[in-house]
């Protein structure tokens, strides 16, 4: 089934964003803040349309991916205006509008939920600038391409490594992303599935910690403390991983399987310390490479070749691939 179709099943409600992401505050050269200013990068010669870049988080996915973009835009002598919301909704609307104003050809478009991939598209397409998405799906509107992973099928390998580990029974707990993103639903139907192939895996908590490392360290301390028979963790993302290790190691319960998905650098060393069992590592360097390959084309009236789905191989990460994953850079320069 496509990424399409199984959000055409579940369309995400629009929710509040509250918090900046707090993982690593990794903003690469060319990002501005949130105030609606943007500055150049890549080295336009000028005759050139700049390329829009919409983000909606900081943390080292976004951070490798604008890196990837970078590189893309400077090897093709175009300059790009990249905008990060930082967690706001509204904020990534008036970006958008900011950057149709300044003339874009393209735009490369990071949702941050439904409310703002919806009105963000939607102003794109009455601009008839082409859409480049990546990561997150739009909620609405005429995208050319998505250029993302298959969080359903990541989901599903990520907890049936984690059901691996535990010898097909125990207790686990699950720490979920932002409610009714597409992320989120998509990550729990994956896991579900193997969860579904394992009866004696019992979830005895699922909570919420919206893929804030911060906010999953003070939710996990509470699912320690009502859960003393806890053998595993599925954290729906890399940051809310590493917030489970911290507040596991605090609680002084070790041992704990955690499982992730994403393959920040940091959880490589996580893993490499024993603290994070796995994750499936995904590829945002070479997504954010794409997105600016594939806006160029669009720009040049080649958006009808482009694949409507580019979705990018994923690969678990543990300990016994390790030093191998961090040699693909995955993450770039980050890794």
């Amino acid at each position: 089934m496509s990424i399409q179709n199984r959000l055409n099943r579940r369309r995400p409600t629009a929710v509040a964003i509250g918090a900046l992401v707090a993982a690593s505050a990794l903003m690469l050269a060319g990002c501005s803040s949130s105030d609606g200013g943007g500055s150049g990068t890549g080295g336009g010669d000028g005759g050139k349309p700049k390329i829009g870049v919409s983000m909606s988080f900081v943390n080292q996915f976004y951070a490798a991916a604008q890196e990837g973009m970078e590189d893309a835009a400077a090897e093709q002598g175009y300059e790009l205006v990249v905008l990060n919301a930082q967690g706001n909704s509204s904020t990534q609307v008036n970006q958008v509008q900011n950057l149709i104003s300044q003339g874009v050809g393209s735009l490369i478009f990071i949702q941050l939920d439904a409310a703002s991939g919806g009105a963000s598209v939607s102003q794109a397409n009455d601009a008839d600038i082409p859409v480049i998405s990546v990561d997150q799906l739009p909620a609405s509107g005429d995208y050319v391409t998505y250029i993302g992973s298959d969080s359903v099928a990541m989901a599903e390998q990520a907890c049936a490594y984690l059901a691996e580990l535990l010898d097909g029974q125990g207790n686990i707990a699950i720490v979920e992303g932002i409610p009714a993103s597409s992320t989120q639903m998509q990550r729990t139907e994956g896991c579900q599935t193997s969860l579904d192939a394992n009866p004696d895996i019992a979830v005895v908590s699922t909570t919420s910690a919206d893929w804030d490392q911060n906010k999953a360290v003070s939710v996990f301390a509470n699912v320690l403390t009502a859960n003393e028979d806890l053998q595993g963790v599925f954290a729906q993302n890399d940051d809310m991983a590493l917030g489970v290790a911290s507040a596991a190691e605090t609680a002084g319960r070790s041992g704990l399987s955690i499982v992730t998905i994403d393959g920040f650098p940091a959880v490589y060393d996580a893993i490499e310390k024993g603290q994070v069992s796995g994750t499936m590592s995904q590829q945002p360097y070479n997504m954010g490479r794409l997105a600016v390959e594939n806006a160029i084309s669009a720009m040049g009236g080649d958006g009808s070749e482009i694949p409507k789905e580019q979705i990018q191989e994923s690969i678990l990460v543990t300990k016994d691939n390790l030093e191998e994953a961090r040699a693909a850079k995955y993450y770039g320069t980050q890794g």
